[in-house]
């Protein structure tokens, strides 16, 4: 789920070598055992209350010392075997500095989980003739669009639910961008073909999101709705969603690391990217989502899924190279691949078929192994951890009488090597920074509005403090200036990791453009200011009235032509802007340019004259922003103009 600047949902892979060992159990920590396992007491944890199988025998204190390691607030967990559920079990709190325990209905984000439940109604859209795996997918979605047309005419089904699409994870184009799944799914088609099509693995949510809408427009109802009549309500799984929207009651709170400890933070809305990863659960819930699997599609006398749909769905589909230390990390798997919604694996012998998930705050995983007719749910309320795949690890291997190993150690072994790693690269990048050095622009000259046709908009504020980069009101930086025309953007949310800002200019010296580290180019879409002007502005303290509007406006007329707004000086009923126009080919304008203007004024309205056939006026709104009305005869653009020259609105 993780990548290496934003949180994402999926299982990356191992990059560290740690050699095996026994497992301990700690009998030094009974006492903070005991404290714990009081707190994980509820009224429904009594109906599995009966001795843990044989198998689990100190499982309890291992799991808390695990949880003390990883510094996890809460986890609940289920063990499946021969189609019953003979374990379910919480741990610890749903929120840090709450009293209420988790318990085996306590709710958290199952995250990428998700991706195995929608490639399960597409097969049993498949079962019923409904499609095929192997349908092109526009025969589907005629809208459907990938840069590459050669991929768009041929990309199947399977392909969306196998990552081996080949286009870029763009996953800021869903994450903490405020985008609709609709326009996610539209600002596909700008997206990178990073590799070839179907030549490697490439994990890709986004193809997640254009099957549930397969699954949408095959079975005439929405995903979610899809899924709750079609999957939850056969199996039970009652605590269960498609959207945080509504969730209450019995619900763990995730955490995140902010400022050296964790602390709560609010739960991600992830319905933009539903089908890849927005279904929360309980363990007891996801238990039988488990028993229906390894029932082969039979739940309670029902008939769910075609033994035939589980075996497509658990066939690799794409393989999975497994470099060196991974292989030394796990010398008993020796392949790895996706199949259909599922990760699959060869593990002493088994197959395993799994999938983890990570939200912000939140992580969990799921593991089936078939043929021992076994399955195990671990979900935690901490983010970033490996501590649910470990602790799956450590049953699988109790249930099949494998030698014993601390894989909690080891797991936590290699996040420290990461954070090792990490920490060695800001070292780097520190003793790399040319000292000394300052912008080739005064600050206000890179204020202004920036775009990428797959990201969107991105907007640099001039503060008083300096710099401010806000994509919407979740996602804001500080940037921090790092050398010559280079900031580093300091990201207020701890779920987004600090990126390089860099600032590109053209011929004249006015900023064109803006490169965010590991995203891409986001091109200056204002009407040209004068760098100058920009580097002037002045209100002589006055903050009243219309002098405390004093700066730098944008906006778009009609959402089609930029305009720019530069209110310099106000005396009495008087007022000295510059009026600046860009681009509108719709309109047939074909060339930028500003002028400077002298303005009327009153206690309401600011109107200027950049023609004498055109009156513009603008309004305060109220909201932090002026309502701009272009009026040229009988025709009238409108506008919205904020200000960036003061910090996000």
């Amino acid at each position: 789920m993780l990548a290496p600047n934003y949180r994402w949902w999926h299982i990356t892979a191992f990059d560290g070598s740690v050699e095996g060992a026994p497992i301990i159990f700690r009998s030094a920590v009974l006492a903070a055992y005991a404290a714990l396992t009081l707190l994980s007491q509820t009224p429904r944890a009594a109906e599995t209350a009966t001795p843990p199988p044989a198998p689990l025998s100190g499982l309890d204190a291992y799991i808390g010392e695990a949880m003390k390691d990883w510094q996890t607030p809460g986890l609940a967990i289920a063990v499946v075997r021969d189609g019953k559920l003979v374990f379910a079990k919480g741990y610890g709190v749903r929120r840090l500095g709450g009293a209420a325990p988790v318990g085996p209905d306590t709710v958290f984000a199952a995250a990428s989980i998700t991706k195995g439940f929608t490639a399960a109604a597409v097969a049993m859209l498949v079962a019923e003739d409904k499609l095929r795996w192997d349908d092109r997918v526009i025969d589907h979605l005629p809208g459907f669009r990938l840069r590459d047309p050669f991929v768009t005419r041929e990309i199947r089904i399977r392909d969306l639910l196998s990552h081996r699409s080949g286009v870029a994870r763009g996953e800021m184009l869903w994450y903490y961008s405020g985008f609709s799944r609709t326009e996610v799914m539209q600002r596909l088609r700008h997206l990178e073909q990073r590799a070839g099509f179907r030549s490697k693995f490439g994990y890709q949510n986004l193809m997640f999101v254009a099957a549930g809408d397969v699954v949408a427009a095959a079975s005439g109802m929405p995903w979610e709705s899809f899924i709750r009549q079609r999957l939850f309500k056969p199996l039970g799984m009652t605590a269960s969603s498609t959207s945080v929207r509504g969730l209450n009651g019995d619900i763990a709170t995730p955490h995140a690391r902010i400022d050296g400890k964790y602390q709560p933070i609010e739960w991600l809305n992830a319905d933009n990217i539903g089908p890849a990863g927005s279904i929360n659960a309980s363990v007891r819930d996801l238990a039988h989502w488990v028993r229906l699997h390894l029932g082969d599609g039979r739940i309670a006398g029902q008939q769910v899924l075609t033994p035939g749909s589980i075996a497509e769905m658990r066939k690799p589909h794409t393989p999975i190279p497994l470099a060196a230390p991974q292989r030394d990390h796990n010398p008993h798997t020796n392949f790895r691949a996706y199949g259909l919604g599922w990760f699959l694996e060869d593990y002493r012998g088994r197959l395993l078929a799994y999938h983890g998930g990570r939200l912000d705050g939140m992580s969990a995983h799921l593991a089936l192994a078939p043929s021992a007719k076994l399955g195990v749910v671990v979900l935690s309320n901490r983010g970033r951890s490996n501590l649910p795949r470990a602790l799956a690890y450590r049953i699988i291997d109790a249930f099949l009488a494998a030698p014993e190993r601390d894989w909690s150690a080891d797991y936590l072994r290699l996040a420290d090597n990461r954070q090792h790693t990490r920490a060695a690269a800001r070292a780097h990048d520190r003793r790399i920074r040319m000292e000394g050095t300052r912008p080739s622009r005064p600050l206000t000259s890179l204020a202004g509005r920036y775009t990428n046709p797959v990201y969107g908009e991105l907007v640099v504020h001039r503060s008083d403090s300096g710099l401010i980069l806000s994509r919407n009101e979740a996602a804001v930086a500080d940037l921090e200036h790092r050398h010559y025309d280079t900031f580093k953007a300091r990201f207020r949310s701890p779920a987004l990791r600090d990126r390089t800002v860099t600032f590109g200019f053209d011929a004249d010296g006015a900023v064109d453009a803006l490169t965010l580290g590991r995203t891409g180019r986001f091109r200056a879409i204002d009407a040209p200011i004068p760098p100058a002007m920009r580097a002037g502005l002045k209100d002589g303290g006055d903050k009243t009235g219309w002098a405390g509007l004093i700066g730098l406006w944008t906006g778009d007329w009609d959402g089609v032509q930029p305009h720019s707004l530069v209110i310099e000086t106000v005396e009495k009923d008087r007022i000295g802007a510059l009026y600046a126009w860009g681009l509108a080919e719709p309109w047939g304008i074909r060339r930028r340019g500003w002028k400077i203007l002298e303005g009327t004024v009153t206690d309401t309205v600011l109107t200027l004259r950049p023609t004498p056939q055109i009156q513009v006026t603008y309004r305060p709104d109220g909201k932090g922003g002026l309502e701009a009305r272009h009026i040229d005869g009988s025709r009238i653009r409108r506008a919205t103009l904020r200000r960036i020259d003061g910090g996000p609105p």
